[in-house]
């Protein structure tokens, strides 16, 4: 398999009936997936279970970590199935909403607790914002509303209410019987739907057994969400900007900004974060992305992304292949020229302000005044990779992982470069495993500096030692 340009920002793709085409899943991995998106409100669990299996059989073959996240549906509120499968609905018209087509004008909806919550002023979006509604009279059964703006809609069309203050809702029944499946299929990441608080997550949270646990990833997609994103992204172990719900729950013209603050804020908890919907909506059907899409996936990457996320394109697109090869040519050519201007920026942001883990912020700044190749760190949890990786240092972070399980974890978070340990944690022999990967991908050469984190015996497993060594020979071994 070709060697490809390493790439900091990390990348996500959603699997589905476009991936099962032969050979595509195997190119997929070639061309740079990070990890593999399984959309449970799609499809059946013996599918997603047969794409799991080949990810990882793929990645083994490639020699690299690919991490799954099984995103579980959420509360999403949907149309029932309609008569013809299509209405138009017309500007000022009165509809209503009912739990059956009865009478028969009437737009079935399948969640009693929706029309139960909505109240006369609310507004009510079909079809992913393109049909707009006010509540006119509420009622526990029917909901009578006027159409603001016409549109068509059709069969299991989302609804979306976000003024709306509903109950508890997360996770669903369909969601425990979801992550019952994620845990056999021992997913690393879990993506929870519509979080609107902290206690969403903690609730799913208990619905894991001891031991080995999928990390939860907090899907931002509510209103509400925006109202408690401290607690949430304190909370969750990582978070997505899920724009396409989002973008129908906030002010159209607000979702740059939002975007940016939710970014900042996972940034500043050093928590791993996605940017998703449509970062190559036209790829879905066309050879080649618009000048937009491109210049939208650069600046998520220039925002402080760790990720960015293909849903469509690779899931049901035309051109799954070409969708990750055009993504992965953008974000490296990006890097190439600001990644070092960003590193520069976080450091001189963040010198006055106290680390959690100052040996984190001293690495880095280490790194940089020595022009390092690498920041090498030996590892058997995940917290002080994301201490180093919150500051976007312009070296490769090399983590030397003490099991599979934890590259993979790691998969997601910008600028990692996961090996797994195969000698030992001395800091000569991640040093010589983690030369040979330098050295192989072209990023260093036998002889120049690097910086290498270690923990002494008092620090129980926390680095608390650095150290500068140099890039030894030897040939990759991976």
């Amino acid at each position: 398999m070709p060697q490809l340009p390493w790439h900091r920002t990390k990348i996500i793709c959603t699997l589905g009936p476009a991936t099962d085409r032969a050979g595509v899943l195997e190119r997929l991995i070639g061309a740079g997936m990070d990890v593999a998106r399984f959309n449970m409100s799609h499809g059946d669990h013996a599918s997603h279970a047969r794409r799991i299996q080949q990810v990882r059989q793929w990645a083994q073959q490639a020699g690299r970590f690919v991490a799954v996240l099984v995103d579980l549906p959420g509360p999403k509120f949907r149309l029932a199935e309609l008569p013809g499968g299509t209405r138009e609905l017309h500007l000022s018209a009165d509809v209503m909403l009912a739990l059956e087509a009865d009478p028969a004008d009437a737009l079935p909806v399948r969640h009693p607790a929706l029309l139960q919550a909505l109240r006369v002023g609310e507004s009510v979006y079909l079809a992913d914002g393109a049909v707009k509604l006010e509540v006119k009279t509420a009622g526990a059964e029917r909901v009578v509303c006027r159409v603001l703006v016409s549109g068509t809609v059709t069969s299991g069309s989302g609804i979306n209410v976000p003024e709306s203050r509903l109950s508890a809702l997360v996770p669903t029944d369909d969601d425990r019987r979801h992550l019952g499946f994620a845990l056999a299929q021992q997913a690393e990441w879990l993506g929870v739907s519509f979080v609107q608080s902290a206690d969403d997550l903690i609730r799913v949270r208990a619905l894991l057994p001891p031991g080995r646990q999928p990390l939860l990833m907090a899907k931002i997609e509510k209103r509400q969400a925006l109202a408690n994103l401290d607690a949430i992204v304190e909370t969750a172990d990582g978070v997505m900007v899920a724009r396409g719900d989002l973008g129908v729950e906030t002010d159209l013209a607000e979702i740059p900004l939002v975007q940016k603050r939710i970014i900042a804020l996972a940034n500043a908890q050093a928590r791993p974060v996605i940017t998703a919907t449509q970062m190559l909506e036209s790829m879905v059907m066309q050879e080649r992305p618009t000048r937009a899409e491109v210049t939208d996936v650069a600046n998520a990457m220039l925002d402080g992304t760790d990720g960015v996320m293909l849903s469509a394109e690779t899931a049901i697109g035309r051109f799954p292949v070409a969708a990750v090869k055009i993504l992965q040519r953008v974000l490296t050519a990006t890097e190439a020229e600001y990644a070092a201007r960003l590193a520069r920026e976080r450091l001189c942001a963040n010198e006055a302000t106290p680390a959690a883990n100052p040996i984190s912020l001293v690495a880095c700044q280490f790194a940089a005044r020595l022009d390092a190749r690498a920041i090498i760190a030996p590892v058997r949890n995940m917290a002080t990779v994301l201490g180093i990786a919150r500051f976007r240092p312009a070296a490769p972070l090399v983590v030397v992982a003490d099991s599979e399980d934890l590259c993979r974890r790691l998969a997601v978070v910008w600028g990692v470069s996961p090996l797994l340990a195969v000698a030992g944690f001395e800091p000569q022999s991640c040093l010589r495993l983690a030369s040979h990967w330098l050295c192989a991908q072209g990023l260093a050469q036998p002889g120049d500096p690097v910086v290498m984190l270690s923990a002494s015996g008092a620090a129980q497993g926390t680095a608390d030692t650095l150290q500068v060594m140099h890039v030894q020979e030897g040939q990759w071994q991976g």
